[in-house]
């Protein structure tokens, strides 16, 4: 059996223009101003502020999750807040630099990246419905594939990454890679390398035998094999990276201090309020937490592991 990623986002487009008809309504009526209510003191909206989304998942189920949120700090901060999903991870830093966008939900590794590289202010990151505030990266395969834990195995093997810029889908088996002895160019040592843009599609690549083995973050493949089974049946984890920050909510240095102020506030704030509870609930967490640059200490490692320094990572046309 062989998923389509293509049949599963039109059927998607389907469900989620049902779905959005049905937010819509709710939000036009009594959610928001039960919202209103609930998120009191806030000023008049004066300006937009646009925070930038990573592809890390399916178009539509990255809106459907971030969409509430959106509506929820619009009201909450008295500002627009408006969430733009990029079409790579690469454009985060083109967006920031270049002042398209005041924010972005960030990466563990492009996020150590634009703190360190850019000055981005961290302002929090979610603790998910398990009560966890970080991810791992897992590497997977076709069971019964001969394929192991071991790079030794992977030697002229297909791989789905994700993108260059990802700690789960790039920097964690790269970091295995060298830990294991070879210190020559990743395409060398695979027969193939395609970069999947999305955790997902680096899911279906190796179920569908477009690869023989793959790389993602742990929380969207135990999210998408909830609801395909038949992955579950046929791939098989073969490693677990260390847990690094889940997706943080960072924004440009230039930014109002007031705004970053509401922003933090308004997040860190969530679930002390019924409207904040309701929208946590949608986007599949119980709170914001602050995030330090010490938090990404793992990160910083699995870079030195890798032979990568982040340091000298290019913000512009990154490979």
């Amino acid at each position: 059996m062989k998923l389509d990623a293509h049949r599963s986002a039109a059927a998607g487009s389907t469900l989620l223009s049902l779905v959005t008809v049905v937010t819509l309504v709710v939000y036009s009526g009594e959610y928001s101003r039960a919202m209103a209510a609930d998120v009191s003191g806030s000023p008049a909206p004066d300006r937009e502020i646009a925070i930038a989304l990573l592809p890390e998942r399916n178009v539509f189920e990255q809106k459907k999750r971030y969409q509430p949120l959106e509506r929820y700090l619009t009201v909450a901060i008295g500002s627009q807040v408006t969430f733009k999903l990029l079409d790579s991870y690469q454009a985060i830093f083109a967006e920031i630099l270049d002042h398209r966008v005041d924010g972005a939900f960030f990466g563990s590794m492009n996020g150590a990246i634009a703190q360190t590289k850019v000055g981005v202010e961290i302002l929090a990151r979610p603790v998910e419905l398990s009560g966890v505030s970080t991810y791992t990266g897992y590497i997977f395969t076709r069971i019964n594939s001969g394929i192991t834990k071991d790079p030794a195995t992977w030697k002229g093997k297909s791989v789905a990454f994700v993108n260059k810029v990802t700690t789960a889908g790039y920097l964690y088996p790269l970091a295995l890679l060298r830990l294991a002895g070879y210190a020559g160019e990743p395409e060398k040592y695979f027969k193939k390398i395609t970069f999947s843009g999305s955790h997902d599609a680096a899911i279906l690549a190796v179920f569908n035998g477009e690869a023989d083995l793959g790389a993602c973050k742990n929380t969207i493949y135990d999210e998408y094999i909830k609801h395909h089974p038949e992955v579950q049946r046929n791939i098989a984890v073969l490693a677990v990276s260390a847990e690094v920050p889940s997706n943080v909510l960072g924004v440009h240095p230039d930014l109002d201090p007031e705004v970053k102020r509401r922003l933090r506030e308004a997040m860190l704030a969530m679930n002390s309020n019924e409207a904040g509870q309701r929208v946590l609930r949608q986007f599949q967490a119980q709170r914001f937490v602050a995030t330090t640059l010490k938090d990404y200490d793992p990160v910083f490692t699995m870079a030195r592991q890798a032979g990568i320094d982040l340091a000298t990572w290019p913000l512009r046309d990154t490979p």
